[in-house]
């Protein structure tokens, strides 16, 4: 195409000199085909190669010619009108969200034509100034970060704020959903592992499942308000390397963290306007080893999605830890705390929230990050009472690491707790999904 284009140049810069040659002439001279010639001919308004000059109804018109490949594309265009690169790209009406200009050349010269006065029956030469603009594109290079926060952007359900109030319940009950370990994006063969599959899509059904039986359990009481815990490995990768941010464990992922991100995000937001429907909705963000930091971005966009909505609160606290005080039931929440860790974080509601301590009476950390259900009693050092740490079992099953390192007895499941007011937490709900897993 570029050798095309040279030859005409070639031949236009010989007609110049040689005006009056003929076409076999050039063709000889300069080894070049006749469409060349008489394309070139016509560049310098010439109608034929040898003599005839053209008349005022020949003189030459905008010509454009555009040539476009995966890689490349080349644009030509000669007029007696056009002549800046701005005027040539909106002539051409090119795309410059798909293409950019990789470089361009503006030609200029001079043409004299005859130009027949038909009244006063005579010829006159005219001279006008041809322009040529020769722009050489290539494609853009998509930048995948800024596509995916955009895509991220236009996929934000627009929410119209609420104008009839709802009706919620009168009690002293509160309701806490709290669907630890759901592992977006983890990927598990269950002939490799023996208990079930596992992806995306199957995350996504069994996180509703869960956070819609939940809620039919919490429905025999009066619930005035929803604590929702986001976190807790929410999502099982944060970067392109698909290892965890701290240990650099490798990781089975179903697909890139943008749409491991996407789905994540779809169906929190479902599951909170579910929860939404039975009372105010607080939503409290716990971050996991997984994704301490793909979950904070999530949670500030939930916080901006509900930024209208007198209903739901996100609390996006930088705090890896936090605790709610509801009458005289304290609850706090952190990812892990098994071990020699678990005194330590004991201590930590008196040392961080004294004045909630000091009003309660009943006291709990609710955990994850170990995928299965246990329950220690712990004497807090000079306090009285006993503070109960409950870890919370994973909605995933286990994956090829999990059943290689012999951690296979995990049961998935999602759980919620009803809190009183006066005696702590009063009822807890189990939504098992072991049956999907089959």
């Amino acid at each position: 195409m570029a050798d095309y284009f040279n030859k005409i140049d070639k031949v236009i810069e010989y007609l110049r000199v040689n005006p009056e040659a003929s076409n076999l002439e050039v063709i000889r001279k300069l080894k070049v085909g006749s469409r060349t010639v008489t394309r070139a001919a016509k560049v310098l308004g010439l109608r034929r190669i040898g003599g005839a000059k053209t008349k005022n109804n020949d003189i030459l018109k905008e010509d454009i010619r555009k040539e476009f490949g995966e890689n490349s594309g080349i644009i030509e265009i000669n007029s007696l009108t056009i002549n800046t690169l701005e005027q040539a790209i909106n002539y051409a009406e090119v795309d410059l969200e798909k293409w950019e200009i990789e470089r361009h050349v503006i030609n200029s010269w001079q043409v004299t034509l005859k130009v027949k006065d038909d009244k006063a029956k005579i010829e006159e030469p005219v001279t006008r100034t041809n322009w040529q603009i020769k722009i050489w594109l290539k494609p853009k290079v998509k930048d995948t970060l800024k596509e995916s926060i955009l895509l991220l952007i236009k996929e934000i359900p627009k929410f119209e704020p609420v104008k009839v109030k709802y009706k919620f319940p009168e009690g002293d009950y509160a309701l806490e959903m709290a669907p630890y370990d759901i592992h977006f994006g983890k990927l598990a063969w269950g002939k490799e592992t023996g208990q079930g599959d596992y992806d995306l899509k199957i995350a996504a059904k069994w996180f509703l499942q869960a956070i819609e039986q939940n809620l039919n359990f919490a429905s025999a009481f009066p619930i005035s308000k929803v604590y929702y815990i986001i976190g807790q490995d929410l999502m099982h990768v944060e970067n392109y390397m698909a290892i965890t941010p701290i240990a650099g464990h490798g990781l089975d992922s179903d697909g890139r963290l943008p749409k491991i991100y996407m789905e994540a995000k779809a169906s929190t937001l479902k599951s909170i306007y579910l929860c939404r429907e039975v009372a105010p909705v607080e939503v409290l963000w716990i971050p996991g080893n997984h994704d301490m930091h793909a979950s904070y971005f999530l949670a500030e966009v939930i916080k901006e999605h509900f930024r209208n909505d007198d209903y739901v609160t996100v609390d996006t606290d930088p705090s890896w830890r936090k605790a709610r005080l509801w009458g005289n039931l304290l609850v706090g929440y952190t990812h892990d705390a098994s071990g020699g860790k678990a005194k330590i974080t004991v201590n930590m509601l008196p040392q961080f929230w004294p004045q909630l301590w000091g009003k309660s009476k009943f006291r709990e950390w609710h955990v994850g990050h170990k995928h299965k259900k246990n329950e220690e009693k712990f004497s807090p050092v000079l306090t009285v009472g006993g503070v109960i740490i409950r870890q919370l079992p994973t909605l995933s099953v286990i994956d090829a690491w999990h059943y290689q390192k012999e951690f296979v007895d995990a049961v998935p499941a999602g759980e919620s707790f009803i809190w009183t007011k006066d005696s702590g937490i009063c009822a807890h709900y189990t939504a098992n999904v072991r049956e999907a897993a089959k």
